[in-house]
């Protein structure tokens, strides 16, 4: 889905490898204070595919975090309405019963929509999971849910950079509006 607040213009901000492993180091400290305050130890990471992949493995990395469970939700449109599918679910595989704590990352919170369907998916999966969340760039984070038990940004655009468009390290300018992950092709369900 695009971002109807977001202006597409020639002028697109790159975020730099250093300036995104400064955020993932930002996030990474964050957390780890938070679970020694409170006394919780991340059982998975819990990427939200495609963009919580590449920051889920830094924040990994940095926590000494090992074990994954990605989740991927789809947006489509089918007989003219648009909805989700979900594509991944790999929590599915673990007990249901179980107390674990997640830590759910997403590279960019926008809209919402996503995370929203993402934690929806993941509450139903696992009703007695923590979920703490990690984005590394939040529009207006004062929007991020508040219904889990905590929630990570490192940058945050609001006011008149709310509409600001960049991409990370790993993209391409050319693809960021028309991006080939759009295509229905592309899309297996």
């Amino acid at each position: 889905m695009i971002d109807n607040n977001i202006k597409w213009s020639k002028r697109i901000s790159c975020l730099s490898h250093r300036k995104f492993k400064k955020y993932t180091q930002k996030l990474s400290k964050d957390i780890a204070q938070y679970c020694a305050e409170h006394d919780l130890k991340i059982d998975y990471i819990v990427p939200i595919l495609r963009s919580g992949a590449v920051p889920s493995v830094y924040i990994a990395n940095q926590l000494n975090i090992v074990k994954f469970a990605p989740i991927q939700p789809k947006w489509i449109t089918v007989n003219g309405r648009r909805e989700t599918k979900i594509l991944l679910n790999s929590l599915n595989l673990l007990d249901k019963q179980k107390e674990y704590t997640l830590l759910v990352v997403e590279g960019t919170f926008s809209s919402g929509e996503t995370i929203e369907v993402s934690l929806k998916e993941i509450t139903k999966t696992l009703p007695n999971a923590k979920i703490l969340l990690a984005c590394v760039v939040a529009r207006n984070p004062q929007n991020l849910p508040n219904n889990i038990e905590q929630s990570f940004f490192a940058k945050g655009l609001s006011g008149k950079n709310t509409g600001k468009l960049f991409i990370y390290p790993w993209e391409v300018k050319q693809e960021k509006k028309d991006h080939r992950d759009r295509k229905i092709e592309n899309i297996f369900f």
